[in-house]
């Protein structure tokens, strides 16, 4: 067998020339790279000026642009000003405006106003100031520029709560003229009466001087016109009024004054790198002839690992004394989707995280390698984080280290699968919010930490309103939208170091950490308040919420996390009672309320059971026949410790613990029961709870009694306030039309005292309405009581409405009403509220109605 020899020499050769145009390569390199750098250098030093430039541009327009809203904001707390309309307006109070400094001398202390008018309605001055001291000089003669078009613009933006300005001369100087009008508010429009005031502020040297100090504008300067000619930095302002303005400045030039400095050191520093690069070229020569045993060495090293590298699931690498790798597995590109020749002779730290020196000692002989793998992570091809276990062993040539070798063992799944288990067991699954054990956990560890006075902590208890409305009409989807919408106004408005957290329904917990004061804490309340107002999106309806929150604060009110959460939920309740969409802290009085109220609720579940509730009647009458046309069921309860108690102590409670539908029935029935006896004609009022509404079964409910009573429905009139149509305007007008369908009758109780009543009467389908006794109060003493009580009754006999007053307590009053053709009359000067017996007896002595029978009621 013939075997042909390789020439070492031709090797050598070879990788001599290689070496050589390898380092001419390298030279060419280092110079592309000094040129390109110096290139660079003076592109950003001109870059920079230039942005320098643009940036003094925007603090220029920053500049004039807040002095603007400073003096537009004083100008429209003056102008809309109701007394500055009082004693401006149409007569002029000197006293007032200048001895009271109410338009004085301390406009121009504060806001540096040059001069100050008062103008007519014909453009005539009427009242001015200069440097703060009156003057007889008008303000057309002061100010060079078209006034009378900035007075228009003026009027014109009233409308929307607007001023005009303008830049005009003053003295020779450029000056901001702004101007609006005097009124007392924005619904007046008889803008032909109202005289003008005007604010003029001269950019004045010193001025300028000032903006300059604050924005780092050197030398600036304010001329009147453009400047097309003047040199950069400058900026024209061009307003729909009157001149332009053009400020101009100085600038640093701060990028040639590097490029003066940097660009001689890169020459010579560019001069020693290629002194350096020739000695380079000479060790390079010496150390090719070493690339032919380390590309053999190589090469046995790969057919060493290649088999059990394959046979393995985990990926194999290798890598020299200072960790940069040598080797790489095709099981590595399997596993991580990473090319294996890109990390090739890179250290194997760029590739995974691990403690490098704990490598060091793990992969030492006799060290822990094999037994106790060092935890690492890595980022694949897609960029997806994976974690492994890295075992390594050192390579030793006798006592040299010669590198590492090991493997990876990936462990992803198995981190992710356990992190989705701590965060299931941590978090809601509907808002992604910390579920109560995390709550938990959180307050127990700040706890733990220590609060104080210097660092407290405010547990923020949060509960919507008028969310059940909405899982009921729109379904739990939508209800889930809006709890996910609600989870996202929460992180917004607290920062990181704040916890949110959900305890389920609608209840939401915010721990703060960052207030220091009940002030911060008032602040953040409102933002939270005002974010969960905001409308939400559900399909093609917009929907809105609110919040009632409770407030305690550690160390002051608790220092356990179960009393806080606790005071919080007081304190909730507190705010819910009051009104909702508002929040309460904490008070230790709180505590015994709710306390009593607990002992209320349980006190009327048991009273619904022994029937300690019993109905008065309160009669209504024809007002022109005085004869009596039906009665009013009033409920009342007789406590077996406090006495008799009236609706307003036990209705709201009624409403919130949900009995108020049980009590409601009781009544119903009652009512029903009792008005059976009165004869085929008298009809009988109840009220209904705007809570009612809120349910779906209303209308089966009253059905019901219809039927277990047999009276006509005819004879049913039920009371509704007007807030049962703003909770939901388009359901309640469902309901109400599926009750008219029953053939009762429907009224609109304390007609007047909402904002849109009128509305409602024209939409929806009312049968009479019952007018507010407030109005009645004042009906023999006003007359404008007089005038609004006859405006009611036109409207209702407009609509075919039944008008009935409640509140009469005077024979003057029920004649006034008469006099105004009311239908129907209520109050104590007719009857007061009486028990169902007694009723009978009045219907009697009165109508002449023979009661068709006598029951036994409850209470009596």
């Amino acid at each position: 067998m013939t075997q042909t020899a390789t020439n070492p020499h031709h090797e050598t050769a070879g990788y001599t020339a290689m070496t050589r145009k390898a380092s001419l390569s390298f030279i060419a390199v280092i110079a592309a790279l000094f040129i390109t750098a110096a290139l660079a250098l003076v592109y950003l030093c001109l870059a920079l000026d230039e942005r320098q430039v643009r940036h003094s541009e925007a603090d220029a327009a920053k500049a004039m642009q807040s002095r603007l809203d400073k003096i537009e904001t004083a100008l429209v707390d003056y102008a809309f000003w109701e007394d500055a309309y009082e004693f401006m307006g149409e007569r002029l109070d000197l006293a007032w405006a200048y001895d009271r400094n109410n338009i004085g001398p301390s406009l121009h202390t504060t806001y540096e106003l040059d001069g100050v008018f008062v103008l007519g309605p014909d453009g005539r001055t009427r009242y001015g100031l200069i440097d703060g001291e009156l003057t007889e000089v008008a303000a057309d003669n002061w100010i060079a520029g078209d006034l009378p078009a900035l007075l228009a613009n003026a009027r014109q933006g009233s409308v929307e709560d607007a001023v005009a300005r303008a830049y005009f001369s003053v003295t020779g100087m450029p000056a901001v003229v702004s101007a609006a009008v005097i009124r007392p508010d924005s619904s007046y429009v008889e803008f032909d009466r109202l005289s003008y005031l005007v604010y003029v502020d001269v950019l004045t040297d010193t001025k300028m001087k000032a903006i300059d100090q604050a924005f780092d504008l050197a030398g600036l300067k304010a001329s009147l016109g453009e400047r097309p000619d003047a040199p950069e930095p400058k900026l024209t302002l061009r307003p729909e009024l009157g001149m332009s303005l053009t400020l101009q400045w100085r600038s640093e030039e701060l990028g040639k004054t590097l490029l003066m400095k940097f660009l001689p050191m890169l020459l010579v520093l560019g001069l020693l790198v290629a002194v350096l690069v020739g000695w380079l070229r000479g060790r390079i020569a010496r150390a090719a002839s070493m690339i032919d045993a380390a590309q053999q060495a190589l090469r046995i090293s790969e057919q060493r690992f290649r088999n059990i590298s394959e046979a393995s699931s985990d990926w194999i690498w290798e890598a020299d004394a200072q960790q940069r790798l040598t080797y790489l597995s095709e099981r590595f590109t399997q596993v991580t989707g990473l090319a294996r020749e890109a990390w090739l002779g890179r250290p194997l730290a760029e590739l995974l995280n691990y403690d490098t020196h704990l490598l060091a000692s793990h992969a030492e002989p006799g060290g822990l390698a094999g037994r106790k793998p060092l935890p690492c992570s890595m980022h694949d091809s897609r960029g997806t984080q994976r974690y492994g276990q890295l075992s390594a062993r050192a390579v030793l040539a006798g006592d040299t280290l010669e590198g590492y070798l090991g493997t990876v063992c990936d462990i992803t799944e198995e981190i992710e699968a356990k992190a989705r288990i701590e965060h299931i067991s941590q978090h809601d699954a509907l808002t992604g919010l910390a579920n109560r054990h995390r709550l938990n956990h959180y307050l127990n560890a700040r706890l733990n930490e220590g609060v104080s006075g210097d660092r407290p902590m405010f547990l923020l208890a949060l509960d919507l309103d008028r969310f059940k409305p909405i899982n009921d009409t729109l379904g739990h989807a939508a209800g889930d939208l809006v709890l996910r919408e609600v989870a996202n106004a929460l992180t917004a408005c607290t920062r990181s170091t704040n916890l949110v957290a959900r305890l389920g329904g609608d209840e939401f917990i915010v721990a703060a950490t960052d207030c220091r004061t009940h002030e911060q804490a008032e602040r953040l309340c409102e933002r939270l308040i005002e974010q969960i107002n905001q409308p939400i999106r559900i399909g093609a309806n917009d929907v809105s919420v609110g919040a009632s929150i409770g407030i305690v604060a550690a160390p002051y009110d608790g220092l356990t996390a179960e009393d806080l959460l606790r005071y919080a939920d007081i304190a909730l309740y507190e705010a819910k009672s009051n009104g909702r969409n508002l929040y309460k802290f904490y008070e230790p009085a709180m505590n015994e309320r709710i306390m009593e109220r607990r002992q209320l609720e349980m006190d009327m579940r048991q009273a619904l059971r022994r029937r300690e509730f019993r109905l008065d009647f309160q009669p209504r009458y024809d007002a022109a026949s005085q004869t009596i046309v039906g009665a009013e069921a009033l409920v009342r309860w007789q406590h077996p410790s406090r006495g008799l108690l009236s609706p307003g102590v036990f209705i709201p409670l009624a409403e919130e613990t949900g009995l108020i539908v049980e009590l409601s029935d009781w009544v119903l029935n009652e009512a029903c029961l009792n008005a059976l006896c009165w004869g085929p004609e008298l009809m009988v009022s109840v009220n209904l709870s705007p809570v009612e509404f809120q349910r779906s079964d209303l209308v089966d409910r009253v059905g019901a009694v219809l039927e277990q009573t047999g009276i006509a429905p005819s004879r049913l009139e039920l009371e509704i306030t007007e807030s049962v149509m703003l909770e939901d305007a388009a359901s309640a007008l469902t309901t109400m039309n599926r009750l008219k369908a029953l053939g009762i009758r429907l009224s609109m109780d304390d007609f007047g005292t909402g904002y849109s009543s009128l509305s409602y009467l024209r939409s929806y389908p009312f049968d009479g309405i019952k007018i507010d006794r407030s109005f009645i109060a004042g009906l023999d003493q006003s007359d404008s009581s007089e005038a609004i009580v006859n405006a009611i009754v036109s409207m209702g006999h407009a609509l075919s409405l039944t008008v009935t007053a409640e509140g009469i307590e005077t024979v003057a009053q029920l004649g006034k009403l008469t006099d105004l053709a009311c239908d129907q009359a209520q109050g104590f000067y007719l009857g007061r509220p009486m028990a169902p017996l007694l009723f009978q007896q009045v219907l009697r002595d009165s109508n002449g109605v023979e009661p068709e029978g006598t029951l036994a009621f409850a209470g009596e």
